[in-house]
């Protein structure tokens, strides 16, 4: 005979804890997702100051940058010319053979010439 949950010797109280209402499967799913979303590090004086220098010198010389910027599962790189900066609305805009990108300021995590 094989044993089964009718068995003697089988804990039945516990047996309904294996079921899970469709609420609660989605609250877990939810949690699960929001755990595994990226957090962007906070950018000290000197790297924002870097950031700004590259930028500024990438349209004087009209040369294209690689900016990686935070999105919401980890950081995304996008490369293209600077084509219209913001400071007052704090975003920018590149622009590039294929794509156009407009990005706040605080999703910037660095800025590098291509």
């Amino acid at each position: 005979m094989t044993p089964n949950k009718l068995t003697p010797g089988y804990n039945l109280m516990w047996e309904s804890s294996r079921m899970m209402l469709p609420e609660h499967r989605e609250q877990l799913l939810e949690e699960r997702r929001r755990q595994k979303e990226f957090r962007s590090p906070l950018l000290d004086e000197d790297q924002l100051l870097e950031i700004n220098r590259v930028i500024a010198e990438s349209i004087e010389q009209e040369r294209a940058v690689t900016v990686t910027y935070a999105e919401k599962y980890g950081p995304v790189q996008f490369w293209g010319w600077v084509k219209h900066v913001k400071p007052h609305e704090k975003w920018l805009k590149l622009i590039n053979d294929e794509d156009t990108l407009t990005i706040s300021f605080d999703r910037i995590l660095d800025v590098e010439m291509s």
